[in-house]
């Protein structure tokens, strides 16, 4: 399953309104993901989720409209402030923006499903690390649950 380009458009339209709306989209952040965040996979396989172009915006959509809705159906008590929550479901996988290249063989994409490799010219780092890399770089500000969620995305937490 791939997307339309309409839909690759449609999706990184709304995530970028979203970001100007609260507040976590800077202009320099915006140049900087560019292209590469809009055409970006969310994994490089088949076996996993959203291995095709626009596929990280179109996970990361979903992703903050589970939170939300998650997190209203949470007693008061226990809710977190739903503008850092979208901010941090947002900005949690934009290490991924230039992390992926495409795979070029074709025994590996029709066979295992191998869509996209690692782009090796990278300095390794978490994807959470590389993410709040990212937006610290380019002028988002985080508090520090922010910026521990978005650093702990994917670590085990026991």
């Amino acid at each position: 399953m791939g997307l339309t380009q309409e839909k690759i458009l449609a999706n990184a339209k709304k995530y970028f309104k979203t970001g100007e709306k609260y507040s976590f989209m800077t202009n320099q952040l915006m140049e900087f993901l560019g292209q590469d965040f809009i055409a970006a996979p969310a994994s490089t396989m088949t076996s996993l989720h959203n291995a095709f172009e626009g596929g990280l915006i179109d996970h990361t959509l979903r992703v903050t409209a589970y939170a939300v809705s998650i997190n209203n159906t949470l007693p008061e008590t226990l809710r977190v402030n739903q503008e850092s929550l979208i901010k941090v479901c947002c900005l949690h996988q934009i290490g991924k923006a230039k992390l992926y290249k495409e795979n070029t063989s074709q025994w590996h994409r029709e066979n295992q499903g191998k869509m996209y490799d690692f782009n090796d010219g990278m300095v390794s780092m978490s994807v959470g690390e590389r993410s709040a890399m990212y937006a610290l770089q380019y002028g988002v500000i985080l508090n520090e649950e922010e910026y521990q969620a978005i650093v702990n995305f994917g670590k085990d937490s026991t």
